[in-house]
């Protein structure tokens, strides 16, 4: 088993939904902690590069090469549906510093519970925006307004990936994941990923020996 580090960098604002509201004034949150501080779950790292995957292994057969790396998707990622868990597990992706800053918060809080709060925190690494719905003849339609919660762009967030078998599905899926979130056809969830291992990064060298290796045999 190997163990790995993803790290994802937001280069927009991202909404990493959480699937709810907050009272009565954002209609769409992201996820976060009980102190404010944002996360990206791990289902949702594993969902997105998983199709990711799938687009690159679409790609290869569009390009006539590879045309077993389907089945190394599969493989590595499972089958949507199956029980059996998949030879790839991921952790949460939290903020770099995350268990000590938790630590810190939770003290503050606690001694100087009127200073410093959740929504104060939470305020620091997000921005709110309204939107509404267009029809077709360009006029906003009525009662679509709505308020959502984003990340901030220059937000880092790691996590360990542990991975048993051929990592380069995964590494693969990092070099062409761009974009998370919802929202993404407004600008938002545009995001630099990278693997790393013991220090080093790795999805952009497996890349590269993959097209040192096309070249070969072209």
């Amino acid at each position: 088993m190997r163990k790995l580090t993803l790290k994802i960098e937001t280069c927009s604002e991202v909404l990493v939904g959480s699937g709810q509201g907050w009272g009565a004034t954002i209609d769409s949150d992201i996820v976060f902690d009980e102190y404010g501080l944002p996360y990206i779950p791990a289902k949702r790292i594993k969902g997105v590069l998983r199709e990711s995957a799938i687009e690159v292994a679409e790609m290869f057969e569009k390009s006539g090469i590879n045309h077993d790396f389907e089945k190394k998707v599969e493989r590595l990622f499972g089958k949507r549906g199956e029980r059996d868990s998949s030879p790839v597990c991921f952790d949460n992706l939290y903020l770099e510093d995350y268990d000590a800053n938790k630590k810190w918060l939770q003290w503050s809080m606690e001694k100087y519970s009127s200073l410093i709060s959740r929504d104060m925190i939470l305020n620091t690494f997000t921005n709110i925006r309204q939107q509404t719905a267009i029809d077709d003849k360009g006029i906003a339609k009525e009662n679509s307004l709505r308020t959502i919660r984003v990340l901030k762009r220059d937000i880092s967030f790691s996590g360990s990936v542990q991975v048993e078998g051929d990592i380069a599905p995964l590494c693969l899926a990092a070099c062409n994941l761009r974009y998370i979130g919802t929202n993404r056809n407004r600008g938002f969830g545009h995001i630099h990923c990278e693997l790393y291992e013991d220090g080093q990064e790795i999805a952009s060298a497996c890349l590269k020996r993959l097209e040192a290796k096309e070249d070969r045999d072209a």
